[in-house]
């Protein structure tokens, strides 16, 4: 029997629940739930929603501060975490107009966790939660779901975010994932609470800006981050994109539950960290 599935629109994307039940009816009621808390958190975290909390923090003027809910707050810091990490490989501020004075690996606002202020060095702030938002939705969306009972789900944000926890009961293991190679081949991963994530050209477009330079990115056509959660594979993916190998390999390193995998101008599907344990069986992948 099919696990039912339930979809929406949010976060200008497709969503799709997978949520194995004996109920159906309270599956749906589940997902229900679900929905609501995402478009509750599109609320907050989208630049495009004039009264968003992300739209009211790009309007403030230098100096102004502003107090933050709980998971936009939760977001940014999550977001702050991966840039340090990356090395600004991954910035959801850096369209910002910085002032001269200041230091450049400071970032052009300040937050303060202890009272969830967030406080404009910028003198124009923009900040752009789109690369890590899906993802930490897809987290959210998963703790519910566990407090609704359910101990497996397979959560799916337009195709290029996906977060899975627990066993498929179709297939006995894992959930089905998967990275596509230079040819159009699926190379095959398994997920177990966990999330995979990929950014390239074919969703954003040939325009992807590299924050450490704000000039285009490489010719790399794609890649993808393997997390514990779906807001750090949802950022780190678009690092690994405009990171040189060497730097992804040195993030994948100091992270042991991360993995990267990422296609070559060539055609060649090349994978770290934990990816590599994943997808080195395939005769097309080179570690």
């Amino acid at each position: 029997m099919n696990a039912p599935r339930f979809q929406h629109e949010a976060m200008a994307t497709f969503w799709e629940l997978t949520l194995p039940s004996a109920e159906p009816a309270y599956a749906r009621q589940a997902a229900q739930a679900a929905f609501r808390e995402l478009d509750r958190l599109e609320g907050e975290l989208s630049r495009f929603i004039e009264h968003s909390v992300i739209s009211r923090a790009n309007r403030l003027p230098p100096g102004g501060a502003l107090t933050l809910p709980p998971d936009t707050l939760a977001c940014l810091l999550l977001a702050a975490e991966v840039s340090v990490a990356t090395g600004r490989a991954f910035d959801p501020a850096f369209r910002s107009l910085r002032p001269p004075d200041l230091p450049p690996d400071l970032p052009p606002y300040f937050l303060d966790p202890e009272t969830h202020r967030l406080t404009s060095r910028a003198e124009r702030l923009d900040l752009d939660l789109g690369a890590v938002g899906k993802g930490y939705a897809l987290d959210c969306l998963a703790d519910l779901l566990r407090e609704w009972g359910f101990t497996a789900a397979h959560l799916n944000a337009g195709g290029s975010s996906v977060l899975a926890f627990g066993d498929d009961p179709a297939a006995g293991g894992g959930w089905a994932a998967g990275l596509v190679d230079g040819e159009g081949n699926r190379v095959a991963v398994t997920l177990r609470d966990a999330s995979l994530s990929g950014s390239g050209t074919d969703e954003q477009g040939e325009h992807l800006i590299d924050p450490r330079t704000g000039r285009a990115a490489g010719a790399r056509p794609r890649a993808w981050a393997l997390a514990p959660s779906a807001a750090q594979a949802d950022a780190l993916s678009t690092a690994f994109f405009v990171l040189e190998e060497p730097r992804i390999r040195e993030v994948c390193g100091a992270h042991p539950g991360i993995g990267a995998a990422w296609l070559e101008a060539d055609g060649t599907l090349r994978a770290a960290g934990t990816l590599s344990v994943l997808v080195i069986a395939d005769p097309r992948t080179r570690a």
